[in-house]
């Protein structure tokens, strides 16, 4: 072979270092860095040296490769999956495969089969002497921004996490991502737990002797862009667009998933922090409300997630689901009879806290019957039956209310929103985006008698003061000042789900396209 040709052979097998570095940065859902391809890069051609690298490499394309339809969708790994994977009950795990996007599946297939052939044509170092060089151009580069952020942060409290989280090389990343996210996890639930023990501080103030049903329906993904009642064109909200009551335009909800937002609707917190005894439940219960948790969503255990140890505060709970792998698909309608006995179980004032399946993927199987309209794909329209099927279930509960005779407060949210997908023909968790916290609030009730629009922004992290106004009670607590229907804007922050709290304005649009 002349050297022209073996010139063009190196340029080829140059440029297909690269692209697979590129394509394996990005199949383990990083952001492409300059140092991490490079770094990439190398740690291929130093593996295509030996035996045991070559299995290693041909290990990492193919894991890689296997996670390219989970980073299509959410990214690296994170504390928003982990809790989604450990939070999720069986059956609804098997629904996220059957919802996997076909071409993001082939794109992983086609990945592993060029990675495959790339490790053929892979540049090799013509001496040991010049592959330990660049082993130690490697340790400089990976070490390189830890070690000036150790330095520049100061860093005394864990250098082994400052370390890993500043490393560009993605598989060490990808590894340490998983265990990082496990860790916060069970960190943070192992907190939520341990709070179970704790009696409740509340020092009530006063109470109202009205006996009154106070109903929250805490509806799934629901973002308020797809809901007619917020402008969305097709008339898929006929009760909450004609209801007298409160509508606000302008509700955060706390987080990005149901792991971070419903603990924080219901509980006194601080954005980051949550006092687990000091809930609505307990609160009403100190104030002689009977209280029940009916639920469409996965029990996993009575303490196995903090949303289930909150429900347990009540005085009754149902939930419809166990966790179980013979647990089915389970319309939300499956909890009206439920919600039914609860109003009319006796003449004493109720708070009825109903957890929906709601919108969550996979949309066309919470659908119960047709799907009646046609918007950007199958996916789409029934993401917005689902939400025509949640205000037909409002309409429901709120003829419940009436027909018990007392009078009553019908309040409707949804824990998150969601982001795009698949160039707006589906929808995911997104936790970058502002709509996934730009969610409903609505309330209507008996003694209601025009529609109020409220433009005022308000927070998810104050819904307790609103429950706790709704139902008269004051305590010590809340005695802060802080008036949830004042005139006041709160501050438009959220927490992204990594337990940071964020800027809404600093993330992005993701308008309906």
């Amino acid at each position: 072979m002349n050297r022209v040709s073996v010139n063009r052979l190196n340029v080829f097998g140059f440029f297909v270092l690269i692209l697979t570095s590129v394509l394996t940065v990005l199949s383990f859902g990083y952001e492409l860095k300059a140092d991490s391809i490079i770094l990439v890069a190398i740690s291929f051609v130093l593996l295509n040296q030996t035996m045991v690298g070559r299995i290693t490499y041909r290990s990492m394309v193919f894991i890689a490769a296997c996670y390219i339809p989970i980073s299509w969708n959410y990214g690296h790994p994170n504390l928003t999956i982990m809790s989604a994977l450990l939070e999720t009950n069986p059956s609804e795990s098997f629904e996220y495969f059957k919802d996997l996007n076909i071409v993001s599946v082939l794109v992983g297939i086609l990945f592993l089969m060029f990675a495959l052939f790339a490790e053929r044509v892979f540049p090799k170092f013509k001496s040991s002497r010049l592959a330990f060089i660049f082993f130690i151009v490697f340790i400089l580069l990976a070490c390189s921004k830890p070690v000036r952020t150790i330095i520049k942060k100061d860093s005394t409290a864990d250098y082994a996490a400052t370390f890993f989280s500043n490393f560009r090389y993605s598989p060490i990343s990808f590894i340490y991502d998983w265990y990082d996210s496990y860790n916060k996890y069970y960190i943070y639930s192992d907190e939520i737990m341990e709070q179970r023990n704790n009696k409740p501080t509340w020092t009530l103030l006063n109470t109202s002797s009205e006996k009154k049903n106070y109903i929250l329906v805490v509806g799934e993904s629901v973002r308020k862009d797809y809901m007619n009642a917020y402008g969305f064109p097709l008339e898929n909200t006929p009760f909450m667009s004609s209801a007298n009551g409160m509508q606000w335009d302008h509700f955060l909800s706390p987080g990005p998933n149901t792991f971070t937002s419903v603990i924080r609707f219901l509980t006194l917190n601080d954005g980051k922090n949550v006092q687990l005894n000091n809930n609505i439940i307990t609160l009403a219960n100190m104030a002689g409300i009977e209280t029940y948790w009916l639920s469409n969503q996965g029990k996993m255990g009575v303490f196995d997630t903090g949303i289930s140890a909150l429900a347990h505060y009540s005085d009754k709970t149902i939930f419809t689901k166990t966790g179980s792998f013979n647990d089915s698909n389970v319309y939300d309608s499956a909890l009206l009879p439920h919600v039914k006995e609860a109003l009319s179980s006796d003449a004493n004032s109720k708070l009825i806290i109903v957890h929906l399946i709601g919108s969550h993927p996979l949309f066309c199987d919470r659908v119960e019957g047709n799907v009646e309209f046609d918007f950007s794909g199958d996916k789409i329209s029934c993401y917005v039956q689902s939400i025509k099927q949640t205000d037909n279930l409002l309409s429901s509960i709120n003829d419940m209310a009436i027909d018990a005779g007392l009078p009553y407060r019908l309040i409707y949210l949804s824990d998150h929103g969601l982001g795009h997908r698949d160039n707006g023909r589906n929808l995911r968790h997104a936790p970058s985006t502002k709509e996934s916290y730009e969610v409903p609030l609505f309330i209507t009730g008996s003694d209601y008698t025009e529609k109020t629009v409220i433009e005022n922004h308000r927070s998810g992290f104050h819904f307790i003061y609103a429950l706790s106004g709704i139902m008269g009670i004051e305590a010590k607590e809340l005695n802060t000042g802080y008036d949830f229907f004042g005139s006041q804007n709160d501050p438009q922050k959220v927490n992204n789900g990594e337990g940071l709290m964020v800027d809404l304005q600093s993330l992005a649009d993701d308008p309906i396209k």
